[in-house]
This record gives structure tokens, C-alpha cells and sequence, in this order.
């Protein structure tokens, strides 16, 4: 393992506020440089994964670490590199602890990073709560095909310019369709149910409330997703597309306390592994939309 200390002890944290994207942008380009200084592989994806990533990291072939202190609050950020069915990987844990790391900006810095070190695509899991009333949703995947930002926050808020990306993303193609046909395959080739869903992204951390599950509902959402809206603002202001996998733990029509979610994310993991595995190999030879093959 390597240790790169960036920026010095004392330094303002990315997501310190008022910090705008100057400051930002600092640290971007300096942790940047310092992992190619490491020799680090630049990636094709960055795997985003709220839900573990501890089977992903023992699939990598040709596996480095790199560890990076002071660009994610008070908590190191674990980067590890290598190659999933040929394709360059990167694996970074964004379920930072909120109270260490200092929330939205800190926990998401790893996509500007992987964006300006050569990223493509993102592929993001989670874990959340079926709107259905409908306890044969527990287990299944849902392909998240768009999404509605209840959380009340933004990674941009105060950033203001930035060379990573306009104040203003475009998120219209935030969840690209071509890489969500590959996840619904890699999903129904493993016997997994793998089918679109909207996302109704909220704040967290806390359980809903029969009311609000109505009011998602309304929304338009059909399946309720805690911290997952950062990480998505961020992708469209890095530039980036992606796919997102949602492991369902729960449903609308009972009351499900953390532990039993825990236990229920813990068993349908390996499914949602073998998903994220078989949608890595199936993008292989997939390229965004107007990019040239030698450009990917």
C-alpha cells in the first residue's frame, strides 16, 4: 500500500465551505498529479459503491492501493486499481462516515477525481426501499432509469466556477440507456430481476415515514434511495455517464427495522456483485455517445 498525504495537515477540506471551485480544483489536480507521480492506472470506470465493496476489490486483476490523506475531511480515501474482464477499474467506498468526512463533497470528490485522471462511465450501488407494496421486491435489482433530487442538497452548492464541470450539469444523461441495457442483461443472464425504476433520492440517514413513502409515490419514484444524490450531481458535473444499481431491501407495505435492512443488503450483495461484474465485462467495448474508440 501506498500512502500519499494531499495537501498538507491543516489544509481546508474540499468540502469546506465557503471553499469554491478554485480550492477544489487545487485539490483535484493535486491528488491527480500525485497518483501519476505513484505510476497509479488511470481508469476506464470508477465503481461508486454504498453498499460494500470488499468481493469487487478481491475480483480486480493486477489489484494497487493507494491510500489519500486529507481529501476527504478527517477520513483517508481508499482508492484501489485494476482490471475487471480487461477493462481498467477503479473501486472507491463513497458510504463515508458523514461526521468524519464532512458530507456531500468530501464523499463524492473521488468522481472528479477519477474523471480527470481519464474516467468514462461510473457505475453506482446502493441499497433502498421499494414503493410497492409488494414483498417479492425484496432481493430483486432495480436499474435506475432516472431520479428525483428530495434530498434538499447539492455537492455544488457554494462551488461556484470550476474547471471540473459547469454550476449548472446537464442531467439528462446522467443514467445512460446503453449502459443500463448492459446492467438489465448482466442482470437477467445471472437469473437476477434487473428492471428500470426511478429514484427518489433523499438525505438520510433515517426511515421513512408512511406519509413521505406516499408523497415518492406521487413523485413519480419507484424505489426511495438515501445518499445517493450527491454522487449522481456530481457524475453530470464531472462530465460523466453512468449506470446505477439498486439492491432492494424493503418495501412500502411493512415496517422493516436497520438491522433486518442490514441483514437483507448483506445477502442480496453477492447478486448485486455478480451484476456489477457482468455489466463491466458487457461495456467492455462500449464508449459514450460522440467520443471516437481512441478516445476512450
Amino acid at each position: 500500500m501506498t500512502d500519499a498525504s494531499l495537501p498538507p495537515p491543516g489544509a481546508p477540506t474540499p468540502d469546506a465551505r465557503p471553499e469554491g471551485g478554485t480550492g477544489l480544483d487545487a485539490r483535484v489536480t493535486a491528488a491527480t498529479r500525485e497518483l501519476a507521480d505513484l505510476e497509479f492506472p488511470s481508469p476506464r470506470v470508477l465503481v461508486a459503491s454504498s453498499t460494500g465493496t470488499a468481493r469487487l476489490a478481491a475480483e480486480l486483476q493486477g489489484a494497487l492501493e493507494v491510500t489519500l490523506e486529507g481529501v476527504a475531511g478527517d477520513a483517508p480515501l481508499r482508492l484501489l486499481a485494476g482490471t475487471i474482464a480487461g477493462v481498467d477499474t477503479w473501486i472507491a467506498d463513497v458510504a463515508v462516515d458523514e461526521a468524519r468526512a464532512g458530507g456531500g463533497r468530501a464523499r463524492v470528490f473521488p468522481i472528479w477525481l477519477a474523471a480527470s485522471a481519464g474516467a468514462v462511465w461510473v457505475l453506482h450501488t446502493c441499497a433502498g426501499t421499494s414503493l410497492a407494496e409488494d414483498a417479492g421486491a425484496v432481493g430483486r435489482i432495480a436499474c435506475v432509469s432516472d431520479h428525483v433530487n428530495l434530498s434538499g442538497t447539492s455537492p455544488l452548492t457554494g462551488l461556484g466556477e470550476s474547471r471540473l464541470g459547469p454550476l449548472f450539469p446537464d442531467q439528462t444523461r446522467v443514467h445512460d440507456p446503453a449502459l443500463r441495457a448492459l446492467a438489465r442483461s448482466a442482470a437477467g443472464s445471472r437469473g437476477v430481476d434487473g428492471g428500470d425504476a426511478v429514484a427518489a433520492c433523499t438525505l438520510g440517514p433515517s426511515l421513512a415515514t408512511p406519509a413521505e413513502l406516499r408523497w415518492f409515490r406521487i413523485a413519480g419514484a419507484h424505489v426511495a434511495v438515501q445518499g445517493l444524490a450527491d454522487p449522481l450531481v456530481a457524475t453530470a458535473h464531472a462530465g460523466l455517464v453512468g449506470a446505477t444499481l439498486c439492491a432492494i431491501t424493503d418495501h412500502a407495505g411493512e415496517t422493516a427495522d436497520v438491522a433486518t435492512l442490514v441483514e437483507r443488503t448483506a445477502a442480496v450483495a453477492p447478486a448485486l456483485d455478480d451484476v456489477v461484474l457482468g455489466t463491466i465485462a458487457a461495456a467492455a467495448d462500449w464508449r459514450p455517445e460522440g467520443l471516437a474508440a481512441e478516445e476512450v
